[in-house]
């Protein structure tokens, strides 16, 4: 599946990498925000299955989770204290679908994921036949603001 990724986030696309990235923000990580990072990579191991191996969408679509995600927001867990600071304008980033991000806040970003997992997980079972829904681009776009997460907290 191909597909347009910033340079800025090139790095990150190869799923090993992207793992180790999880791996140095979980070890800086403390408390709720751990269990959010393993939420994440879980996730994010996912969706490559689906856009890097070819496994269809309708065989992991369960296995994903918002779980986590949903009983930090009601807590009312501040998702920017994860990353203080606005998402950086990476020039790679202009001209694609990322563009609209520098400038905003980490909570932004995650609750974007999270809500594109959660809309996955909803509509997929019911519309999976549906021409209208381009889910290998649907992945795409979530795995993409996910190494974008990973960029931004590496920082």
């Amino acid at each position: 599946m191909d597909m347009s990724i910033p340079t800025v986030l090139k790095a990150l696309s190869s799923a090993g990498t992207a793992m180790k990235e999880f791996g140095a923000w979980k070890a800086r990580a403390r408390g709720d925000e751990r269990v959010l990072i393993a939420e994440l990579k879980d996730n994010l191991h996912y969706l490559d299955l689906v856009a890097e191996d070819g496994v269809p969408l309708r065989e992991v679509i369960d296995k994903l989770s918002v779980t986590e995600y949903k009983k930090l927001a009601n807590r009312g867990f501040n998702f920017d204290s994860i990353k203080k600071k606005p998402i950086e304008n990476y020039s790679s980033l202009a001209g694609t679908d990322l563009a609209p991000w520098p400038g905003k806040r980490t909570g932004e970003l995650i609750e974007s994921i999270y809500d594109k997992i959660n809309e996955l997980k909803i509509k997929f079972p019911y519309v999976e036949k549906n021409r209208n829904y381009r889910w290998g681009t649907r992945v795409n776009n979530i795995r993409k603001r996910i190494w974008l997460l990973l960029r931004h907290v590496r920082g």
